[in-house]
């Protein structure tokens, strides 16, 4: 060894906790072979935070097959810190820490043994895998079989799927059920699915959820069939993970479905629900249909999505009367999404001639222009301006009544566009707000205003 692989090997064991860190320091840049591995290990415990966090970051970084020999001791530390600080490396190091684990299963107490198999699970390798069904039949802390449980599931033994159904099937208080439910959704061989169908009914609303959930991951076209009958009968709380599930299903088995009357209202009802993915797969399920209960359903999520805007503009487009209505239905009714909904109602009143487009009745008019006078004070600036636009596209003359409060917006640019809006209006209201506007404190404000008042005041 080197004089200087000597000087730094002194310095690791310095009293001096600087001395230990700026040495680990220096060794990321540095080979590290086994006398520096043990002399790094012992840091591990080190009183000094700084160091610890500075040898586990060394361990994390070089991956040495050698580290986790020397530190899988530490996973049996009473101090939690120093236990999950070694946790965690060996967890980095994934296949180099099998071994190393597997020797110590069985030397420590229920929480070590717990711990060890979680971070087999984690790892996700095969390799342990019997090591951990012999733990899982011999074991009797309900702890530790729990977390057998979900190591085989994050693993996808199906080696272990005999050994799991046993442990439902002889669990009366469902202290083992929910977990192993989830964990044969993972592992999803025909024999974990076949037992999802046939003990479905009888499982509670969690288990119900958790097969639900593993049926859209592993399920077949069985598995669709079962969802989509479950559907129409549900209980409310399940509709929004079935959906899901069957959507991802379709997806993978690349199917095409034709849904009746009726399951096209419950697939409706996921678009309520607060997960975004919920409601993207309603969506995708129900896009081909241009009904009008599903169209009010865009609209009512109408601005979530970039991708999906563009598809339901499309729908709206070719179905201008009943989109149109729904839009002022939802904007009066102050829907959250009222925004791109009047923008969206703009560009189609834009292009009225060309969609078809009928005045609405007198009733629905006025229900429409009440909304709007009342949007003209809304604390959003583009809501102000756009609610502004719709009325004058409406009705300019009724316009004249409310916009008188765009004069002093605080947005320059909607003082702007107001006067824009004014200078096609020949009413001499119009005018009168023009001349209000030429006094605006901003220059653009005032100098746009004395122009449009000139060309006015010349056609007079």
């Amino acid at each position: 060894m080197s004089a200087q692989e000597l000087t730094l090997l002194q310095k690791l064991k310095s009293s001096n906790a600087s001395e230990r860190k700026n040495a680990l320091e220096t060794l990321i840049v540095e080979e590290l072979d086994t006398d520096y591995i043990e002399v790094v290990s012992h840091l591990f415990s080190d009183p000094d935070k700084g160091v610890r966090d500075a040898a586990s970051m060394l361990f994390s970084m070089k991956q040495n097959p050698e580290i986790p020999k020397y530190i899988v001791r530490y996973i049996f530390s009473e101090d939690i810190s120093i236990r999950n600080m070694a946790g965690e490396v060996l967890l980095k190091m994934r296949e180099k820490s099998i071994p190393a684990l597997m020797n110590e299963m069985g030397q420590g107490n229920s929480d070590d043994e717990k711990f060890i198999i979680d971070l087999l699970g984690w790892i996700g390798n095969p390799e342990p895998t019997s090591k951990i069904i012999e733990v899982l039949t011999t074991n009797t802390d309900e702890n530790v079989i729990l977390a057998c449980a979900e190591a085989l599931g994050n693993i996808k033994s199906e080696e272990a799927v005999p050994h799991l159904l046993a442990l439902v099937e002889n669990d009366p208080d469902e202290i083992w059920t929910p977990t192993v439910m989830e964990a044969l959704g993972k592992i999803g061989n025909k024999e974990t699915i076949d037992h999802f169908l046939k003990v479905y009914n009888e499982q509670d609303i969690l288990t119900k959820y958790t097969i639900i959930e593993s049926l859209g991951r592993v399920g077949d076209v069985e598995s669709l069939q079962f969802l989509l009958e479950e559907l129409s009968k549900t209980e409310s709380v399940l509709v929004g993970s079935i959906v899901k599930s069957s959507e991802n299903l379709l997806s993978k088995l690349g199917l095409e479905i034709e849904f009746n009357d009726e399951l096209k209202s419950i697939i409706l009802q996921a678009f309520d629900e607060s997960d975004d993915e919920i409601v993207y797969s309603a969506v995708k399920l129900l896009i081909g249909y241009e009904d009008k209960n599903i169209i009010k359903g865009f609209v009512s999520i109408y601005g979530k999505s970039d991708e999906f805007d563009e598809i339901f503009r499309d729908k709206f487009f070719a179905n201008p009367k009943t989109s149109t209505s729904l839009i002022r239905q939802r904007i009066n009714k102050n829907g959250e999404n009222k925004k791109d909904l009047l923008i969206l109602y703009k560009d189609m009143m834009l292009l009225s001639d060309q969609l078809g487009l009928d005045k609405p009745s007198d009733d629905n008019q006025l229900e429409f222009l009440n909304t709007l006078s009342t949007l003209i004070d809304n604390a959003d600036e583009e809501i102000r301006m756009v609610a502004a636009e719709l009325l004058f596209q409406i009705n300019a003359r009724d316009a004249l009544l409310f916009v008188d409060k765009l004069i002093y917006d605080d947005n320059v640019w909607n003082r702007l566009k107001l006067i824009d809006l004014l200078s096609d209006v020949q009413e001499p209201e119009a005018l009168e707000i023009i001349k209000k506007l030429t006094k605006d404190s901003d220059d653009m404000v005032r100098e746009r205003a004395e122009s449009i008042l000139d060309e006015k005041q010349t056609r007079i």
